[in-house]
């Protein structure tokens, strides 16, 4: 009988550094890189020799690591910690994406124990987020059956987020605070001006002309970059757990605000199908309002604020 004996240590580093691929008198002169130890604030590569390389960065979120004249033998990226808020991604040639779920501050570089090693400081700023009340001024958005437009039902949602999550003590902006237009520029130069950490763009859905408003219904959260799908996910499992609203997906869209907004968490929720007979009545009312501005609310306190604290 084999016996599973449970380790001591509760994540056990299962980890290949370089290993003596070569004997002794015949040393190689290549770099190989087989492995890549990822811990919450550091990256560390195991190589034959000091590597000729160059980190670019692209934002607070991503950096991309050319480890050129360097052989790719890549068999192991080992997380030291769950929910790592480092990801590597798909290594193409020389080139190594690092995507980060925190925004990093600086990240400095040194050649240790035959190890590239990348030290990552992260902002230590206090959290902040922009609501993005969609549509406004001559874009009038989606209708309800009744002639209620989206751009109206979105600031009445967002002033309600906002009342919410200034009760929790989170500092918020929003990029419109009445019937105007605004451009997308604008939404997203004004949430980098306020150096928010989360954008949060408001809206409720339509469908082509061609489609029939009866068939889809539901809620569904957009993301582009990679550092806002857990929140986007997250998001949305709440507010189709705490509310009358079905699951219609978690997408990532191409969408100007989501796109451009590369420096912070960046989420578009579309809370319902406004052209639907049915569930315009239900999105449109106070009660519905005021029961899913508090479950975003705390939705946000609690991956952000909450989580945070109790990690520090």
């Amino acid at each position: 009988m084999i016996e599973a004996i449970k380790p001591e240590q509760q994540n056990p580093v299962a980890y290949a550094r370089t290993y003596d691929s070569f004997p002794p008198q015949q040393p190689s002169k290549k770099n190989i890189l087989r492995s890549i130890l990822v811990s919450e604030k550091s990256i560390e590569l195991p190589l034959n020799i000091a590597p000729i390389y160059q980190l670019e960065r692209h934002g607070k979120y991503k950096y991309f690591l050319d480890l050129q004249e360097t052989e790719m033998d890549l068999d192991w990226v080992h997380y030291q910690v769950q929910d790592s808020p480092i990801i590597i991604g798909e290594v193409i040639k020389s080139r190594v994406p690092i995507i980060f779920r925190k925004p990093v501050a600086s990240i400095a570089e040194k050649w240790e124990n035959n190890s590239l090693v990348l030290d990552i400081e992260y902002y230590a700023q206090d959290f902040a987020v922009c609501i993005d009340p969609g549509h406004g001024g001559e874009q009038f958005g989606s209708c309800s059956p009744k002639g209620l437009f989206e751009k109206e039902l979105n600031l009445s949602f967002a002033e309600l987020l906002q009342t919410e999550l200034e009760n929790l003590s989170i500092k918020t902006v929003m990029t419109r605070t009445e019937d105007e237009s605004v451009s997308l520029d604008e939404r997203v130069n004004f949430a980098e001006e306020h150096d928010a950490m989360l954008f949060l763009s408001i809206h409720h859905n339509a469908l082509p002309d061609a489609r029939d408003p009866n068939l889809e219904r539901g809620a569904s959260s957009h993301y582009y970059h990679e550092q806002s799908k857990p929140f986007a996910k997250y998001l949305l499992d709440k507010i189709t757990e705490h509310t009358e609203l079905d699951f219609y997906g978690l997408f990532r869209q191409n969408l100007h605000v989501l796109r451009e907004n590369q420096d912070r968490i960046s989420v578009l929720l579309e809370l319902g199908y406004l052209i639907h007979p049915f569930e315009s009545e239900l999105i449109s009312s106070p009660e519905f309002q005021a029961k899913t501005a508090r479950i975003v609310a705390k939705a946000i306190s609690n991956f952000f604020v909450e989580a945070r604290l109790a990690k520090d």
